[in-house]
């Protein structure tokens, strides 16, 4: 008598256990439960482009949590391609530049669902939030300088050296051209802030278990002093709060509970 009561406990255990597996990946509207997101790719903004990874974690059915990471290239408005016009061979270089600014964002926010998919073609719309420190990097440029073996400025030039650009020495006579982009990455310096950011998300993938989406919204790098980005000459100044516009493509994949 026991081993069959013990028979009958363990096979409703097992029923109940199998029903509720088979029922899990839905709410009571009917709706795919998930249990986490992982998604990234490429963002533009107005003054350059970069990278996202995001980790989004389900809260509820229609809120999750965000941690995540950018890395982006951020340009001053003034920034002016010029070219040696007596060397067709010269490489283009920004006049006044100082530095090269690399943006690293590691992240946390909340993303909350505004209207689902009706349909698997449909488009689901959310809104999101995000915050965290934003990490300034300052790569010093450096310049292709022509020099003369009279000590006088201007071409022909009778050899070029490379040297960290100072607006005090370095003008449009004797610049032949840009050096390497890696020139003076030992020399980087490290400026900490914080960011903030609103957007939409459309997501549109087709697939359960699929991630496509384009996000649309406003990002905010504040720093403590302003970055040293382009030498402070004919009027230029610059900033400590970078303000930007972006659009991002995303792609990824969902887990279901």
């Amino acid at each position: 008598m026991w081993t069959v009561r013990t028979a009958t406990l363990l096979a409703t255990a097992l029923l109940l256990f199998f029903s509720a597996r088979g029922q899990s990946i839905y709410d009571d509207e009917g709706r795919t439960l998930y249990s986490r997101e992982i998604y990234g790719g490429p963002m533009v903004h107005g003054d350059g482009w970069g990278l996202q990874f995001w980790f989004a974690k389900y809260r509820t059915a229609r809120h999750r949590h965000l941690l995540g990471f950018e890395g982006l290239g951020m340009k001053h408005p003034k920034e002016i391609k010029s070219y040696n016009p007596y060397y067709e061979d010269s490489r283009g270089y920004f006049y006044g530049k100082l530095n090269s600014l690399i943006i690293l964002r590691p992240g946390y926010g909340g993303k909350h669902q505004i209207a689902e998919k009706i349909r698997k073609s449909g488009v689901e719309l959310n809104w999101l939030w995000q915050v965290g420190p934003s990490i300034a990097l300052l790569k010093p440029v450096y310049l292709q300088i022509g020099r003369r073996l009279d000590d006088q400025t201007g071409p022909p030039y009778d050899n070029i050296v490379e040297e960290r650009y100072d607006p005090s020495k370095h003008f449009a006579n004797n610049i032949f051209g840009r050096a390497s982009w890696f020139r003076g990455v030992n020399e980087m310096k490290v400026r900490a802030g914080g960011f903030a950011r609103l957007a939409l998300n459309f997501e549109y993938s087709g697939r359960n278990r699929g991630v496509k989406g384009l996000e649309v919204g406003a990002t905010a790098d504040l720093y403590p002093v302003e970055l040293p980005i382009m030498a402070e000459v004919s009027g230029v100044k610059n900033k400590q709060v970078f303000l930007e516009f972006y659009l991002a493509l995303q792609f990824g994949a969902k887990t279901i509970r």
